[in-house]
């Protein structure tokens, strides 16, 4: 299915910060694709309009039930000039995913991509050209219908918005510091754990408050039986590098399955490394760091890409790992990096080159 996007560009450009201004989400460009669906006319009205505010009546049910789902990725500008996105038909399938969890409509991909390409195009003077930096691309799916019950919408509105973005992590930062806690879990077997929808963020926020408020970077959450078992970090997945394997904690329903995570993956069995998917306890984990046997620690996601873990804390003791020489994290971060801006061969075809046509 494609839709025919209607181009309304706008009047009024504009002005582009300077690159040292530029913080997540801080600024966005100068247009934005929507689209409405209902049930009798499924997807419809597609438009790329200039950047605007959208209206909702006070009773639409995403204000009262939380159907939201969304996405984050990125577009680069190539070395060669070329605007290219990282995966894209990789979020336009998760996006789908999380549609289904939570009773709304799948957007058919091609019109995922579509929209992605000519906003791509028409915003393109906002993508950066200084290294590390490229533009975020968050496309949302929220319902409007008006009305109190608890019910899926018959209506929905499906956007994509723009913004330049700074590297969240370069490689002469320190590692990050986090905070675990058998108290804090984000996730439930079988509940929406799996599924980037708003309600799964905005209640992480205060353990996330009060961990830097006790001086550490995030959360690492718990889950599991007992929450004895790691998950994620703050919003992003986790990597254990032990004497003779990574592993990372399995797809099992609570965590989400990241675009990231799977790239590491995949990766990582493309130098032969030994990974592999299985449940890690916190207690296994600290005492790992403790004796040595684990190497490594560090987290993965769009806008972190690949970052070490310098501390953990848990039942207020500090487990803090030691450098080592060749640390995968680096060589992960460096490959993936030189990926998007075309500096190594994609081998793998995950940049989805942007074509004007």
């Amino acid at each position: 299915m494609s839709l025919d996007i209607r181009i309304a560009s706008s009047t009024k450009l504009k002005q582009l910060p300077p690159y040292d201004e530029l913080g997540f989400g801080s600024h966005t460009t100068d247009h934005m694709f929507i689209v409405n669906y209902s049930e009798e006319s499924s997807w419809h009205n597609a438009q790329i309009v200039p950047y605007r505010k959208i209206e909702l009546d006070p009773t639409a049910l995403v204000l009262h039930y939380a159907q939201a789902i969304f996405e984050g990725l990125k577009i680069y500008r190539k070395n060669s000039g070329c605007l290219s996105a990282f995966r894209p038909q990789s979020n336009a399938r998760r996006l789908n995913n999380s549609a289904q969890i939570m009773s709304m409509p799948e957007l058919p991909e091609d019109t995922f991509l579509q929209a992605l390409e000519k906003l791509a195009l028409i915003d393109q003077r906002w993508i950066p050209e200084e290294p590390g930096y490229s533009l975020y691309v968050r496309p949302t799916m929220i319902a409007t219908q008006p009305t109190l019950g608890v019910q899926p919408s018959k209506e929905y509105i499906f956007y994509m918005i723009l913004t330049p973005v700074p590297a969240y992590y370069k490689p002469d930062m320190a590692g990050f510091k986090l905070l675990a806690s058998h108290r804090l879990s984000r996730t439930s077997r079988g509940d929406v754990s799996d599924a980037k929808t708003a309600g799964n963020y905005g209640k992480t926020i205060t353990a996330l408050e009060d961990a830097k408020h006790k001086g550490y970077d995030n959360i690492l959450w718990l889950g599991g039986e007992g929450n004895n078992w790691i998950e994620e970090a703050g919003i992003t997945n986790v990597f254990v590098r032990f004497k003779d394997i990574v592993a990372t904690p399995p797809l099992n329903g609570r965590i989400l399955p990241g675009i990231t995570r799977e790239t590491v993956v995949s990766l990582l069995k493309s130098r032969e490394t030994d990974v592999v998917e299985k449940e890690i306890s916190i207690s296994e984990l600290c005492d790992g760091i403790d004796n040595g046997s684990v190497i490594e620690v560090f987290m993965t996601g769009t806008a972190t890409v690949v970052a070490p873990v310098m501390t953990i804390n848990f039942k207020g003791v500090d487990h803090n790992l030691t450098p080592c020489d060749q640390p995968v994290s680096r060589w992960l971060y460096q490959t993936i990096s030189d990926i998007q801006s075309g500096e190594q061969e994609d081998r793998m075809g995950w940049m989805h080159d942007i074509k004007d046509v």
